[in-house]
């Protein structure tokens, strides 16, 4: 991802972290007000420090799905309606995902990760991507597929798909959101 989205993305990430702390003490509306404020000045400020450089390079590539998440998080809990994700589609998530990622290790002797360079893979996933979002009717998911795909498109940074609609922390993060409705 170019620089200038990096530091996007890295604004946004900051502004979701400062809103998630906020919000033990403070209403949504200021939670996410102050985190705003605070992830664009962090970021514009100390662009060029250790510890923002040392964010990016721990968290990019950052894609589409991070911030989107991050986003999304704010968005619901500021009342927008928003469909969360079912149990069944955490478990699923976290099955595949383990999987693919065990494959990009060479864990699992299939290469899954280089369906993310072609063209044709990629329309496909995203066009499946679509679908599910339309017989779900959860929109999240196909907007992050498309997003991803124009950015992947465009060239904005990596040569492969799924760096910008996946990101290896989200696996801990949905086994926490499973954990967490478990208990």
């Amino acid at each position: 991802m170019s620089g200038l989205g990096a530091s996007a993305a890295l604004a946004v990430l900051v502004a979701w972290v400062v809103f998630a702390l906020l919000g033990w003490v403070a209403s949504p509306g200021l939670s996410a007000g102050l985190g705003a404020v605070v992830g664009v000045v962090v970021v514009a400020m100390f662009r060029e420090s250790l510890a923002v450089g040392g964010a990016v390079a721990l968290l990019a590539p950052f894609g589409v799905m991070l911030p989107a998440l991050a986003v999304r998080h704010v968005a619901v809990s500021l009342g927008v309606p928003m469909a969360p994700f079912a149990t069944w589609e955490l478990v699923g998530f976290l099955v595949l995902y383990a999987v693919f990622l065990a494959a990009a290790f060479g864990v699992v002797p299939v290469d899954l990760y280089r369906f993310g360079f072609a063209p044709l893979p990629v329309a496909v996933m995203v066009l499946v991507v679509c679908a599910y979002g339309f017989v779900t009717g959860n929109w999240f998911l196909p907007l992050v597929a498309v997003l991803g795909q124009s950015a992947w498109v465009m060239g904005w940074g990596s040569s492969n798909w799924f760096d910008y609609v996946l990101h290896v922390v989200m696996w801990p993060v949905a086994l926490v959101v499973l954990v967490g409705r478990m208990v």
